[in-house]
C-alpha cells in the first residue's frame, strides 16, 4: 500500500499492511526546541522557516523533511489563521480580542474581554473578520499538491486554535464559563452560538478554497476531561453538539470524501459515542489518564471510530528507546487489530523527550505494526 491508502484503508475499519503513522497535526506536534535538536540528529542542515512567522505558540515549526525521515504517512496543509488571527509577535491581543502575555510557560492569557460581559455585550462584541487572516493562495497550492503530486494522506490541520468550548473559556474565562453553564441561562447559549458563527465563517472559505484535495480535516482542538470531565454528557449535548452538526454537515456537504477528526485530551471514553452520532470519523488523544481501559474502548467503540494518538507522551517517551518500543507494541497489540488506528503521539512532544526516542517511535511503528 502507498502511505495514503494504508490511512484510509484504518480508517476504514480494514487491516492494512502496517499501522499507520501521523505527527505534527494541531494536537500532536513537535515543541520548537525538540525540533531543532531532530535537525540536528537527523542531519538536515537547517531548520526550515516557521509555518506560525508570528512564533506565539510553543510549535511554530513543520518541517516535511523529518517526516520523510521517519516515514509517516501524512502530510499537513494550514489555511493560516492560528498564526495570522493569533496574538502578534511578543503577545498582545488575537483577532478575537483575547490579550496575551508571554511567560517561561510561551504565551499565556492575561486578559478575557468578555469575562465581565451581558448578553448585549456578547452580542454586539467584534467577532474576528475570518478573511482577513488567512494565507489561502498558500494553503490552496499545498494541499492541490500533496493531493496530486504525492501519495500521502492529505489532512487539514485545525482552521482555529480552540474549538467552541475552549473558545468560549477563553472569552469568557473557564470558570466563569463553567458556571454559566450550570445556571442554564442565556449568556451561554448566545456567546456558543456566535463563537460557531464565526467558526462556521472560517470553515466555509476554507472548505472552498481546499476542501477537494484532503483526506482528512481536523476539527479546532477542544478538552472536555482530565481524569474525569469538565462537564456532563448532557451538557455537551445541550450546549455543543449542535455546533460540531452545523461544522461536521458543511464538511459533508463541500468535502463528501473527506474524514473527520477529533481531537480532545483526558478520559473522553462518556462522549466517545456521542462523536460517533455527530459523524467523526477519527479521534485523535488516549493519552495516560486514570481509569482509561483502551481494550475496552476498541472492543465497544473500535468498528465505528478509528482512533489516533495513545502513544503516552509523559513517561514513555522519556525513557529510553527500548521503553519507547514497549510502548509501540502494546499500543499496537490494544488498538491496531482490524484496523481502525493511527498510531501518533497522544498530545505534542515536548522539549524533554529526547529526539533519539522520536526516530525510534517511528522505527518501531513501522518493525512492530506490520500486518496483524
Amino acid at each position: 500500500m502507498d502511505h495514503r491508502e494504508r490511512v484510509l484503508t484504518a480508517i476504514n475499519h480494514e487491516e492494512p499492511d502496517f499501522i499507520p503513522t501521523a505527527l505534527w497535526g494541531s494536537a500532536y506536534g513537535v515543541a520548537d526546541p525538540l525540533y531543532f535538536q531532530l535537525v540536528d540528529l537527523l542531519h538536515l542542515d537547517s531548520p526550515v522557516l516557521p509555518f506560525r512567522r508570528n512564533k506565539h505558540h510553543t510549535i511554530n515549526y513543520y518541517d516535511d523533511r523529518v517526516l520523510e525521515a521517519l516515514d509517516v504517512d501524512v502530510r499537513y496543509a494550514d489555511c493560516g489563521f492560528t498564526d495570522l488571527g493569533g496574538p502578534t509577535l511578543n503577545g498582545g491581543r488575537d483577532a478575537w480580542g483575547i490579550r496575551y502575555e508571554e511567560s517561561a510557560a510561551g504565551f499565556t492569557i492575561a486578559e478575557h474581554p468578555l469575562l465581565e460581559a451581558t448578553v448585549e455585550d456578547v452580542q454586539s462584541y467584534p467577532f474576528p473578520a475570518v478573511w482577513k487572516y488567512l494565507r489561502l493562495e498558500e494553503f490552496s497550492a499545498q494541499a492541490k499538491y500533496l493531493k496530486e503530486q504525492t501519495n500521502f494522506a492529505v489532512v487539514g490541520r485545525a482552521f482555529d486554535s480552540f474549538g467552541p468550548f475552549a473558545r468560549c473559556c477563553a472569552l469568557r474565562k473557564a470558570e466563569t464559563f463553567l458556571t454559566d453553564l450550570n445556571l442554564e441561562e442565556d449568556l451561554p447559549f448566545v456567546l456558543i452560538q456566535k463563537v460557531t458563527d464565526t467558526l462556521c465563517k472560517l470553515l466555509e472559505i476554507y472548505l472552498a478554497e481546499a476542501g477537494r484535495y484532503l483526506d482528512m480535516i481536523e476539527l479546532p482542538g477542544d478538552d472536555y476531561a482530565s481524569s474525569r470531565p469538565f462537564i456532563s454528557p448532557r451538557a455537551f449535548d445541550r450546549y455543543f453538539a449542535p455546533s460540531y452538526k452545523r461544522m461536521i454537515e458543511m464538511i459533508h456537504q463541500a468535502a463528501p470524501g473527506c474524514k473527520i477528526l477529533f481531537h480532545s485530551d483526558g478520559n473522553m471514553e462518556p462522549f466517545l459515542s456521542r462523536l460517533i452520532t455527530l459523524g467523526v470519523d477519527v479521534f485523535h488523544g488516549l493519552g495516560p489518564a486514570p481509569g482509561l481501559d483502551l481494550v475496552r474502548i476498541k472492543e465497544e467503540y473500535g468498528n465505528q471510530l478509528c482512533f489516533m494518538g495513545a502513544i503516552d507522551h509523559i513517561e514513555a517517551l522519556r525513557g529510553d528507546e527500548l521503553r519507547t518500543a514497549e510502548e509501540v507494541k502494546l499500543r499496537v497489540h490494544q488498538l491496531g487489530r482490524n484496523g481502525g488506528y493511527i498510531l501518533a503521539p497522544a498530545n505534542h512532544l515536548q522539549p524533554d523527550i529526547p529526539p533519539r526516542n522520536v526516530v525510534a517511535l517511528y522505527k518501531s511503528a513501522r518493525e512492530l505494526g506490520k500486518r496483524l
